[in-house]
């Protein structure tokens, strides 16, 4: 049987859609990144979003989608965790047990709660006020879950990683979210281990992706 084709539809940004371009990165497996202009965000080079919508190929009528083609037929997976969770199976990034996977979604899921408190904090503020609410977020919010994470992270790993010996989704996940945040999680030293060890591994992908305000 010939291997999977994929092809990962989102905005030309980085936000929901970039983990997913991580992961393929890392896995060192090929995608078509199929990228949407964003204008409400000052995105103007990219396809048309109101195309794919009207094609019908987005379930929920949102992006990101990927399509999966495998054994001459294409599954179309949407909503980004489900992506980024089933890429990582795919590529043996979800732990060498069903006791490591269940770990890494415990970290997995806090970043999930970081997200919503992100959005509630910033993203709800109007625009000449997201920079500070962003740096508020930082100093202030974020610790109090990484603070968490690293000493979980101390406790079920000896290693630079996060969850066991090897490379993970959760260190790729902590990568993205420090991106995101801009920070290297350098108060926190087992994150900070984890995310060091990433960026060495991804050099050459973070070296050429677009730029792009978030």
């Amino acid at each position: 049987m010939s291997e999977a084709t994929y092809k990962l539809h989102y905005f030309n940004l980085r936000a929901r859609g970039e983990l997913p371009r991580i992961i393929f990165a890392y896995a060192n497996k090929k995608f078509e990144d199929v990228r949407y202009a964003a204008p409400n965000f000052g995105i103007t080079e990219g396809k048309d979003i109101a195309t794919v919508k009207a094609s019908g190929l987005l379930p929920f009528g949102q992006v990101p989608v990927l399509e999966v083609t495998t054994g001459g037929k294409t599954h179309v997976i949407s909503q980004s965790h489900a992506i980024e969770r089933y890429l990582a199976r795919e590529f043996g990034l979800y732990g060498s047990s069903n006791l490591e996977a269940a770990r890494i979604d415990e970290i997995l899921e806090a970043l999930v709660d970081v997200g919503n408190s992100f959005a509630q904090q910033v993203w709800t503020k109007p625009r000449e006020e997201q920079a500070e609410a962003l740096k508020k977020f930082v100093s202030e919010t974020l610790p109090k879950t990484a603070t968490v994470i690293d000493k979980f992270a101390g406790e079920h790993s000896d290693s630079a990683f996060c969850c066991g010996k090897t490379l993970t989704l959760a260190d790729l996940a902590l990568f993205h979210t420090g991106n995101m945040l801009h920070t290297d999680w350098k108060d926190f030293p087992n994150i900070h281990k984890s995310y060091e060890a990433v960026g060495k591994a991804l050099e050459k992908y973070l070296a050429a992706r677009p730029n792009s305000p978030f």
